[in-house]
């Protein structure tokens, strides 16, 4: 049996100057620290191709959330194989925190423009 990676996905934006999105991506982050030896690195974000590979793996409720501007707290399945395969180990986690959505301005490609990130606020 595998372990449960927990963490949040949210669909991230970025704008033009306008106001209008110019591109976004949906984004996997987990909450707890994992190294992925295989990469040699402490990251553990996925990027979703689409709102139909959300809803394959958390549910079209979560889909939903996540496409109504949600920042949506949700646990992933590891199986044995992808540990295994990808020397996956959780090495730490924080004090409590939550997990929000913020905009920075941006420069280059749309000057004015903004793009959104996931920050971490301790409580």
């Amino acid at each position: 049996m595998g372990e449960k990676m927990k963490g949040v996905i949210a669909e991230l934006k970025t704008r033009s100057s306008e106001g209008k999105i110019v591109d976004s991506e949906i984004i996997f982050e987990p909450i707890c620290e994992w190294y992925i030896g295989k990469l040699g690195d402490y990251l553990g974000c996925t990027k979703y191709p689409d709102i139909g590979a959300v809803i394959d793996e958390f549910g079209l409720d979560v889909a939903n959330k996540v496409v109504d501007g949600g920042v949506v707290y949700v646990e992933r399945e590891l199986s044995d194989q992808e540990i295994a395969e990808k020397d996956l180990r959780q090495v730490s986690c924080s004090v409590p925190f939550n997990i929000e959505k913020k905009a920075s301005p941006i420069v280059y490609p749309w000057r004015g423009g903004s793009k959104e990130y996931l920050v971490k606020r301790w409580e």
